[in-house]
This record gives C-alpha cells, structure tokens and sequence, in this order.
C-alpha cells in the first residue's frame, strides 16, 4: 500500500526516535521535570550525547555524563533532538534557540497551552517552528521512547521491550497504559505522547510506525483527531501491515440533539467513528485492559484463519463461560465429531467429557492436556484455550509444559487459561518461557481470538477510483422539496410521477399526468418533518378529494410561510428504506442506509460508511441491516432489487463528493420494488 506521507517526511521521524544527541531543557533541581527526563535518560542506558540547558548551566551531580551549558549556543556536540522542559513563558524562546542551532526536532513537555486556553501561544509555537524547519511533538505531552535504542526522554515509567508500540493523545493514559503492562510482562518497542498536537500528530506517528520494522501491533488512545480524511489513509495503511488498536473517548455526543435530519440524527459522531474504525480494519475497544489483552495477544499468537473454537478443561463451569462467550462473539464452539472422540477415548477414561468443550476432570495432567490439544488442533478447529482450574493433585508447570507443547507442534493460535493466581504462579511462569499467550479467565481469551480472527479474515479497503470534479450546487438555502426533487432528477435519480402546485386553480390539470391514487404534501420552509405536523395527506382518490385536500392542507398551515403542496402518484412498497448523507466534521461525506419510513429512529437498524462509495461496499453494507432479511425473502416473500439500491447508494456517495455544499440530504422513504426503486421523499441541508 502507498504511503500516506512522503518518505522524506516519516524520515525527519528518525531524530524523534533515534537521536544521536538530547539536550534538554529546564531546571535540573530534584523533583523539576527536567531532572526526570535525564534520570530517565541515563538509567534507560542512553548511548548518545546528553546536555542539560538552564540560565545556571548545571547539570545533576550524579550523572556525570551529562552535560550543562546556560545556553544552546554553547553545545558543540552535535544535537538533533531538544526536549524542552522549561516555564511556558520561556518555551518560545527556547524553540527559536533551537532553530538558530539548527536542531531539526524538538519534544515540549511544558503545558500551559491550549489546553490552559493559551491558543496563541501554541500558534507562535508552529509560526516558530516552521520558520526553522523544526519538527515539534506537544506541548504538554509525556515524551518519546523507543526500547531498541535504550531511549526514554518521558516522565512516564521505562517501558519493557516489546513488539507494540502505543501512541496516545494523553500523557495520563500513556503511563497508565505503561504501568498496567509492566506489572503484566507486556512490552513495547516505542512510546509516544503527542499531547496538544501543534506539529506532529497521530496521523503522521501511525504512518511512521506502519512501515517500522520493530513493531508488529499499535494500540492508540485518541480524544479527536487532526484530519479525518487523512487518519482513514493512515490507519488504513497501518493495518494492511500490522494490527491496529485503538481506544477513543467521548462517546456520547450532544451534537445529536441538535440534529435536525434523519441522517443527522442518526449519524452521531461516535456512530460514525466506529463505522470507520470498521471500514478501515481498525480495532476499537473500550478500555485500557481490553487494548492490551489484545496487545499482548496478537504479538503471543499466530494467525487465526477460521472461527471453530477447542475448548480444554479440567473443570465444567469455566469451560462452560468460555464456550458461551466464545459464541456470544459469533465464533463456533464446534461439536466434536466421532473421528476426534474415538481418538480421544483411546486414552481418557469414560468419565471424561468428550464433546467440545472437552473437560478432562481430575485427568488433567500435562500429557493428556498436549495429547488432546494436539488432536483438536490437527481435526477441523482453528483455535484453542486451555483452562486449568488448580487443584491440590496435580503441578501447575507441568500442566504449563504439556500446553507448550501442544502450542509448538502446530502454526494455529493456543491460549492458556490458568485460574486460581498465587496457587499457579509456576505454570504462569512456565508459560511465560515458553512465551505462551495466557489469559486470567476463559472470557478473556475468547474476546481476544475474537478479535483476531476478526483482523486475520478482514476485507482489504479497495483503492478509491481517482478524485471527483467538486462543483457549485446550483441551489440556495432553504432548499424546498420542489427544488430539491428537480436537481436530483437532473442528476440522474427516480422519483413517482409528481408535479408542485402552488395554487387551486392549477391543481386538477395533473390528475391525468400522475393518476390515483395520490399523496399530497405541504411545501413551506418552515417545516422539515412533514408527517409528524400532519402535512401529508395520504390515498387521495379522484379530483374531489384532491381539491378538498389541498384546501385543508392551505388552510392548516396558512401561518406558516405556505409556498404549495407537492402531489405524487402514491405508492405500494414492499420495504421502505432510508438513505443519507451527512457532511461530518472529520471525515467528509458520511453514507447512511436503514429501515425507512416513519420507523427510522425507532428501530435504528441503520449502516454507516464514509464515501467514496461503490456499489460492492454499498451492498456490503446493506448486507449488515435486519432488514436484509426482507430484501432476500423473508419467509418465501419475493426477492427485492438490492442491486438497485446499491446503484442509488453508490449514486449519492458521488453526488456528495461533487457537491460538497450538501451539509446533509435524507431519502425517506426509498420505495424497494423487485425491480427497481424509487424516493419517496427528500430533504437538503446546505
């Protein structure tokens, strides 16, 4: 996949990771910030150039290898990296320094920026910057490391080495991240904390560590984002090479209040996150605990390629859990077939259970847990977990070195599960020699092959088909259904047989264009949700009822700013669907298909995807809804024109990249017929 950065760029990201020279700068008294990234620094083994920058020009007694100069000027080693730890009004200065010293990339651990409301500090931070070409992670971020270079300029705790690295917006959850994965063994190629993002954000960090050789996992904890439109390409191209974690928060949104379309209001911020994290392939957990089980288990296991699960137990009840969780994640806990069983009865005794998930009882020993891992794995299942539940009769790493056994003799994913804690804490280090995947419950280990088999079958994100000629649309707000029906017909899209009128005198010249029965519908800028103030008007059946109803429907809403009413020939559906668009903030054209009709925000059986659209992911998303049911033929009902409403999802998502103007449009309903659909109505906000 092509990188969404020049490799000229990602390359000025050496000197943030592999720097051959830190100075660093602030008070370097006990207990100043200052004085901790040096500790961090000198303990971490750091192997290049260390200078401490302060007006005194001290560096700490007891780290003679560094250095203290009062001024950057006066460094002649040779410097590429400035970790800047001086008072927020001083930073600005310092910065410029660094520039005049022609020091390419600098890490501002100060706060008291944006984030305090210091907007145009920040502001001069970048002005700064990128006068002297520097490139800048923070203010008010925790710091870089990298474990490979023995490289820690962070307040935060020294990482383990590892094969993941973690990127995070905020510094409290980096340590938090850091010091919950110390206590469990899980380590980390690099660290990074980019805090108030002024240069140097996520996108830029997750391109960087896609292409790094010593990382196989990111996890990311993120708040908002830089670009959207930018983060789709880079976490999509981070997770064509290497699995992607990541926590956002802020899940509710107020912005849904305040929606005023279907699409709107359906489409929340959250909602439309989490479709993208889907759409590029990205795993998305709730918390720090689930991001490093699934940290700790993509770098532990091997691919898992199906969804049938063995499950090994020397207890009932945790087997049990297990299994039922196992399926709750739409994985197969797959019966054992006879073949397995007649292997398995050659040497368990009778009072064994030998239907998946196989409980062992008190013969589970290290043996019989390799000899039946061994055969589960080799016969029709994809993966395994391996309870054991402690029992005074039988030695925990004994238990440990027969499920790394099993583990070895074969390339599919085997986790182990050892409950009981102090009771089983040599085959819990057993297991760690042997580098096996364990997990503290049976649940646990299922959410994680959930997830990896979900990353391991993902579909790979097709390449866009090229960059679409943005127009001016040629309506003004507020768009009136009438305007909105003929621009959308002059783009190509079908509506029933309709006409506008304005007046009673004209109203009888349509009936032989349209037919009966009809709709008729009020037209006034003031109201958006027709049916729900009784400005629709349905099974009007000849001229008589056709004159009366427009009477009723001019004389209901003569307060309003009454332009008309829109007739349609009325039609019989056998699914009603709605389709959208809403112009996110972040990400551009968002694409919406559900149930329709006035059953919208009821049922909310509804798909999201950001455009650029084709019809095979438009299908793709159809294929998720409750409703598909319908589609196919439901309990012997016809088939219905999926195919033709794909075409009109597909069309949308390239009406809203043309125009980029069209802030939300709403089809509801969109009237499915076995061949073909129409749009009952629409709305358009710009």
């Amino acid at each position: 996949m092509k990188g969404v950065y020049m490799a000229e760029n990602l390359r000025a990201l050496d000197s943030l990771f592999y720097p051959r020279g830190i100075v660093v700068f602030g008070s370097v008294k006990h207990g100043k910030i200052a004085h901790q990234i040096l500790t961090q620094l000198v303990s971490g083994s750091f192997r290049g150039v260390l200078c401490a920058v302060n007006p005194k020009g001290e560096s700490p007694a007891e780290f003679p290898q560094v250095t203290g100069y009062a001024g950057v000027n006066e460094v002649e080693d040779e410097v590429d990296l400035a970790v800047i730890c001086a008072p927020a009004s001083f930073v600005l200065q310092v910065l410029d320094d660094c520039g005049h010293k022609k020091i390419p990339t600098a890490v501002i651990i100060t706060s008291g920026f944006s984030e305090a409301g210091n907007r145009q500090g920040e502001k001069k931070l970048l002005e700064c910057a990128r006068r002297h070409g520097i490139r800048l992670v923070g203010p008010n971020c925790a710091g870089i490391m990298n474990t490979s270079s023995h490289f820690f300029a962070s307040i935060e705790i020294h990482a383990l080495p590892g094969r993941t690295a973690f990127v995070t917006q905020s510094g409290a959850i980096g340590g938090a991240v850091l010091s919950m994965a110390k206590l469990r063994g899980i380590g980390f190629s690099k660290f990074a904390s980019y805090g108030n993002r002024v240069d140097i954000g996520e996108n830029e960090l997750l391109s960087y560590l896609a292409q790094d050789l010593d990382t196989d996992v990111i996890g990311l904890y993120v708040e908002s984002l830089q670009n959207g439109r930018t983060f789709i390409e880079a976490a999509g191209e981070a997770v064509s090479r290497k699995p992607l974690i990541i926590i956002k928060s802020g899940r509710s949104s107020s912005g849904l209040r305040a929606a005023s379309s279907h699409t709107g209001s359906l489409a929340g911020s959250d909602r439309v996150f989490d479709s993208m994290i889907r759409q590029v392939g990205a795993l998305r957990v709730e918390g720090i605990e689930e991001m490093l089980d699934l940290c700790y288990g993509f770098t532990r296991l091997p691919q898992l390629k199906g969804n049938r699960i063995a499950i090994v137990t020397n207890s009932g009840g945790p087997g049990i859990l297990t299994a039922d969780r196992v399926e709750e994640l739409a994985m197969d806990v797959k019966e054992t077939d006879q073949a397995v069983k007649d292997k398995l009865h050659g040497f368990l005794p009778e009072h064994c259970a030998f239907s998946n998930p196989i409980d062992l009882t008190v013969e589970g020993s290290g043996k019989n847990y390799q000899r039946t891992l061994e055969i589960m794995l080799k016969h029709n299942y994809d993966g395994a977990i391996a309870i054991n539940v402690a029992t005074p009769f039988l030695d925990s790493r004994s238990l440990a070195e027969g499920i790394a056994a099993a583990a070895s003799s074969q390339e599919k994913p085997l986790a182990a599960v050892f409950m009981a804690g102090e009771i089983v804490k040599e085959g819990i280090r057993a297991l760690n020699e042997s580098r096996i995947a364990h997990f503290p419950t049976g649940e646990r280990a299922a959410y994680v092959f959930s997830k990896l088999h979900k990353y391991y079958t993902r579909r790979q994100i097709p390449a866009s088909n090229g960059q679409v000629q943005r127009k001016t649309l040629p309506l003004k707000p507020p768009v009136l259904e009438p305007e909105a029906v003929s621009f959308l017909e002059s783009e190509g899209l079908h509506f029933p047989e309709h006409a506008f009128v304005s007046s009673s005198e004209k109203i009888l010249s349509f009936t032989d264009e349209i037919g009966f029965p009809m709709v008729m519908k009020v037209v006034s800028p003031q109201i958006l949700h027709k049916s729900d103030v009784g400005g629709v008007i349905l099974n009007i059946k000849n001229e008589q009822e056709l004159d009366s109803a427009f009477e009723e429907i001019k004389t209901k809403f003569a307060s309003y700013d009454f332009q008309g009413a829109m007739l349609y020939r009325q039609i019989e559906a056998p699914l009603e669907i709605i389709i959208g668009v809403k112009q996110d903030p972040d990400f551009g054209p968002v694409i919406l298909v559900g149930a329709g009709g006035v059953y919208t925000e009821l049922l909310e059986d509804i798909s999201l995807r950001i455009a650029p659209l084709d019809k095979s992911q438009a299908l793709e998303m159809i294929s998720v809804l409750k409703i598909q049911k319908i589609l196919a033929g439901f309990r012997g009902s016809a088939v219905l024109d999926s195919d033709a409403l794909a075409e009109l999802m597909a069309s949308l998502s390239r009406l809203a990249l043309t125009y980029p103007a069209l802030k939300e449009l709403d089809f509801n309903p969109v009237f499915v017929f076995e061949k073909g659909c129409l749009i009952g109505d629409t709305r358009i906000l710009i």
